[in-house]
């Protein structure tokens, strides 16, 4: 077949009579402006004897231009009945295209930010206006990631020269729990929990054979095993480790292998593998590394439990859409080995409210003064367990911490209507946790199990005996 592309004269071409697909005025305007800015990239077809068969709006727009020629491609092996046919599929198929929304929008933003005419790509002033909106919004939303609101919850005391907090006080926070004391330790757990069990295990330990912030050297293994034998969960609970990376002799060393080979051994299923991004990456030389900006989540469950889906708590972009649905109301879901639609995709449904989080968490690190005397080394923004709570737990739900640290996953669960039972190994963070939930909750009371006194009567109580100390 010879698809050559030759020039005959514009008054030689004859318009179907037939041709069922409209221009309006507006619309052999666009093309007319695109014909003037790129030029002849799509020839008039017409069949052996001059008429066209597409290209009708082409032609109208080489009319209003006042060309004389126009380029043209002769189809004449075409029947009568297919050039019929011909001419409303030329039009239908292309009407049948969709767009990805998010990469059109990001094509005409780089078009407008080139100060390119947006009217020649053929949309129209509204739907340009929607479009650029997205782009705004999500050019927003990277601002305000790269700068985050400041979050008060975030601010830490100064951990206490002298303690108030001994171990074995256990403290109620409301309807929280926070007990001094080791993790491992079977009757502080069985004394913190009272006899009930967490949803969720959602903890940051300290990151390998390092020192602690008590400045001891710890057997990191040891300790991990020690803790994570006698976990209090439900028969489907989650179990959400934060772990950052650690270099030792210009290597990664991955401390973490044989912790997780010991879970596994002991029923735990190595479920899933999260990054926390932390935002910009930190200033400095890092020994020819990339800046660093991000740790790890392990998230384990047990192996003969049933997987807990997450709560969709991420709102959906285009919630309500039904774009996606065809004329008879089916969508282009996913399917079975078999060809069936399943219940879950929601078939010939508008796109949902919310979806499920992301397995990579961009919220940013804790970047602000959190004491002078300070050394926590995993002070994490309560925006954080925040996310992770609202996604494994329901409202009033247990979330356990055997890492207490600041309290960071206490205010967390305050925040999303949970219940936070925690443990922390140095008294003087237990004063920092207890301080923190004070300074952002006052209106909660806080008081010493077994004797109902408030941390302040306490601290009086013991006030001798602290100063004795000194």
């Amino acid at each position: 077949m010879d698809l050559t592309i030759e020039h005959r004269p514009l008054d030689a071409l004859i318009p179907f009579a037939r041709n069922a697909h409209t221009h309006s005025p507006q619309q052999i305007a666009q093309i007319a402006g695109s014909l003037r800015e790129f030029g002849w990239t799509n020839p008039i077809l017409v069949d052996g004897e001059n008429g066209v068969i597409a290209g009708h709006g082409r032609l109208l727009a080489a009319r209003q231009l006042g060309l004389t020629e126009v380029p043209v491609i002769e189809l004449a092996h075409l029947t009568p009945t297919q050039k019929r046919a011909y001419i409303l599929a030329d039009n239908r198929l292309a009407e049948s295209a969709g767009w990805d929304q998010e990469l059109l929008a990001l094509e005409l933003a780089e078009l407008k930010d080139a100060d390119f005419d947006l009217a020649l790509t053929g949309f129209d002033a509204g739907e340009l206006e929607k479009l650029l909106d997205n782009v705004d919004s999500d050019e927003k939303l990277q601002e305000t990631e790269e700068t985050p609101a400041h979050d008060a919850a975030d601010e830490v005391p100064e951990a206490p020269t002298v303690p108030v907090s001994r171990t074995g006080d256990c403290w109620q926070l409301g309807q929280h729990r926070l007990i001094c004391g080791d993790a491992a330790d079977v009757e502080l757990i069985a004394a913190l929990m009272q006899g009930e069990q967490a949803a969720l295990c959602l903890t940051s330990p300290p990151y390998g054979n390092q020192r602690n912030y008590q400045n001891a050297i710890i057997d990191w293994d040891a300790l991990m095993q020690g803790v994570f034998a006698q976990l209090p969960l439900t028969a489907n609970g989650q179990v959400l480790v934060n772990l950052g990376l650690i270099h030792r002799d210009n290597e990664v060393v991955p401390y973490w292998d044989d912790w997780i080979a010991w879970m596994r051994a002991h029923g735990w299923r190595r479920f899933a593998w999260y990054v926390w991004d932390q935002g910009a990456g930190l200033p400095g030389d890092w020994n020819g590394r990339l800046a660093p900006r991000f740790e790890f989540i392990f998230h384990f469950n047990r192996q003969d439990s049933a997987v807990r889906r997450p709560n969709k708590t991420i709102p959906c972009r285009y919630a309500g859409d039904n774009r996606h649905l065809r004329s008879d109301g089916t969508s282009g879901n996913f399917r079975e080995p078999d060809g069936r639609k399943s219940d879950w995709t929601h078939v010939g449904q508008p796109i949902q409210d919310f979806r499920i989080p992301d397995s990579v968490i961009g919220i940013h690190r804790q970047r602000r003064r959190i004491g002078a005397e300070i050394d926590h080394p995993a002070v994490f923004p309560v925006a954080l367990p925040q996310y992770l709570i609202d996604a494994y737990t329901d409202q009033g739900e247990i979330v356990f911490d055997p890492f207490c640290g600041s309290g960071t996953t206490i205010l967390a669960a305050e925040r999303t209507q949970r219940r936070c039972t925690a443990v922390e190994i140095a008294p003087a963070y237990v004063d920092v946790a207890v301080k923190r939930f004070q300074q952002n909750h006052p209106e909660v009371e806080v008081t010493l199990a077994g004797t109902g006194q408030s941390f302040e009567a306490v601290a009086a109580e013991r006030q001798p005996e602290r100063r004795d100390t000194r």
